[in-house]
């Protein structure tokens, strides 16, 4: 099922340089795909702890990204599921913040893929949240 997407949404250096600094993570400007090379380093408790006191949607939005990868490489079942609930959570309160991401991981632009481990979940989250946007217009 093709669906056309939102506009992208991009990190900003000012939410980069101050997730950076709460969370120790490293980072260096050769890294491409950043936080998918430091997903291994992602605490995903203390992140989805620290996302609630945030009140920049930057910083959210960056934040977000990166529970996101680490999420996807979560080796236990039960793990998976417990962030996975609250990740879910946080994603359909924060929608408008977190839209293009979730898009980007239903794999609603690319039938040629499979999936990724959370695109079920990113596609309930999406299918939910464009079902309400469009049953309230």
């Amino acid at each position: 099922m093709k669906t056309e997407g939102p506009e992208p949404r991009y990190v900003t250096k000012a939410a980069m340089e101050s997730i950076i600094a709460k969370f120790k993570w490293s980072h260096h400007d050769w890294m491409q795909d950043w936080p998918l090379e430091i997903s291994d380093e992602i605490n995903i408790y203390e992140c989805l702890q620290e996302y609630g006191g945030l009140t920049n949607e930057d910083e959210k939005f960056l934040l977000m990204k990166a529970v996101l990868y680490a999420l996807e490489e979560v080796k236990s079942e039960e793990e998976f599921e417990k962030y996975g609930e609250q990740v879910s959570e946080l994603l359909n309160k924060d929608f408008s913040i977190h839209i293009s991401t979730i898009y980007y991981w239903t794999l609603y632009s690319d039938e040629e893929f499979d999936g990724f481990r959370i695109t079920p979940l990113m596609r309930i989250i999406w299918n939910n949240n464009i079902k309400r946007s469009t049953t309230t217009e």
